[in-house]
């Protein structure tokens, strides 16, 4: 039970990382479109969320 505990926590850090990762990549390019930009103003939005509830249920799943 304890190694799968490590196994999932790995994989949702694994998750996060890449997460923050894609949002410091969208940070970095500038582009002048509108679409552009409100396409990467939801995405950051949703990364944020989806960001937040990983880390959520990553200390859950250490609580267990």
């Amino acid at each position: 039970m304890n190694e799968l505990k490590k196994e999932i926590l790995t994989e949702l850090d694994s998750r996060i990382e890449r997460l923050k990762q894609h949002d410091d990549h969208r940070m970095e390019q500038d582009d002048d479109n509108q679409y552009t930009q409100l396409n990467h103003a939801l995405s950051r939005v949703i990364g944020v969320s989806l960001c937040k509830e990983l880390e959520d249920v990553r200390q859950f799943v250490d609580q267990l």
